[in-house]
């Protein structure tokens, strides 16, 4: 069963002092991890759109889930998270809205 039927609306901050350039959150090939602050699970995501990143200032961004076998549920309105490559933290965030897709064929 499939539950990545949702986008995550977030408010996003990268950090210049841990990353030589900014992520392009627009092209859907920028993939981290989002760690919940608290909690050590990697939960996989991919930026699919969003504001230009200017380090060390908050944006507007979308992320989908990406690991079918990971349990997104943690993430609701208010959670805050940091943003993970690899072992670095390298920016972090607060989900705004949790976006659910309709299934197809409902209406």
């Amino acid at each position: 069963m499939s539950d990545l039927d949702f986008t995550i609306c977030c408010k996003v901050t990268f950090f210049s002092k841990k990353r030589g350039t900014p992520p392009n959150l627009n092209n859907g090939k920028y993939c981290p991890h989002l760690v919940i602050k608290g909690s050590e699970q990697l939960l996989g995501v991919n930026f699919i759109d969003g504001e230009d990143v200017i380090f060390d200032r908050p944006i507007r961004t979308n992320a989908l889930p990406v690991n079918e076998d990971v349990d997104y549920s943690s993430l609701q309105e208010g959670t805050e998270f940091f943003i993970m490559e690899g072992s670095t933290i390298v920016g972090e965030g607060i989900v705004k809205e949790i976006f659910q897709h309709k299934p197809f064929g409902n209406k």
